[in-house]
């Protein structure tokens, strides 16, 4: 079947994401070793925020809570550290406007709402490139949960045989395939350009 829909991640596929910023940032503020910070890190509540569980207030206190005690880290400085999480945008970003004048393009992302709403949108214009955008703390689950493909699908009005999903970890591509969908795992821009034209994907009318 003719792909209609494509679906992007976007961390690690249109966003590059650099982990070691933001550590390395809670450590000059806090004098705690990065392995410390890495080690401690409360990744269960980190998910729950991404499904909009917590508030922005609730997830620092959390994070803070879950480092050695006491600590100093001020609610300011953790979300400076946070934003660093974010580098730049990847060259495949300039693939959305093209795609979008034949297919219906859409984002698909384990996010919060603090990259999203601050971040994201003081820095790239990306979101305006596409059809809709489906976050994870908007649809209450995050990738790999079958039930986020599940309401992507039935909010974009997307068979998943018509669909084309494009993620950087290899479960959430899993996941998607078990959905009916095609997919491709991302690596860089190079090969996913070779997998769009083996998937049919036209960048030109």
């Amino acid at each position: 079947m003719v792909i209609k829909h494509i679906f992007f991640d976007i961390g690690g596929v249109l966003l590059e994401i650099d982990h070691v910023r933001a550590l390395q940032y809670w450590s000059d503020c806090t004098d705690l070793s990065i392995d410390v910070i890495k080690d401690n890190f409360p990744h269960e509540v980190h998910d729950q925020y991404e499904i909009g569980k917590l508030t922005d207030h609730d997830f620092f206190r959390a994070v803070k809570d879950a480092l050695p005690q006491p600590n100093c880290l001020k609610e300011n400085d953790f979300w400076r550290g946070w934003n660093k999480l974010i580098v730049a945008e990847t060259e495949t970003v300039k693939l959305l406007p093209i795609l979008k004048q034949l297919y219906n393009v859409f984002l698909l992302s384990n996010t919060n709402p603090r990259h999203i709403k601050y971040e994201v949108a003081s820095r790239f214009s990306f979101q305006n490139n596409v059809t809709r955008a489906f976050y994870s703390f908007d649809l209450g689950c995050r990738k790999p949960d079958e039930n986020i493909y599940l309401k992507a699908l039935k909010l974009a009005g997307a068979m998943p045989e018509e669909s084309l999903f494009i993620d950087d970890v290899e479960v959430n591509i899993e996941q998607a395939q078990k959905r009916g969908f095609k997919t491709i795992l991302y690596n860089n821009h190079e090969s996913t350009l070779i997998e769009l034209a083996e998937n049919g994907i036209k960048l030109y009318t």
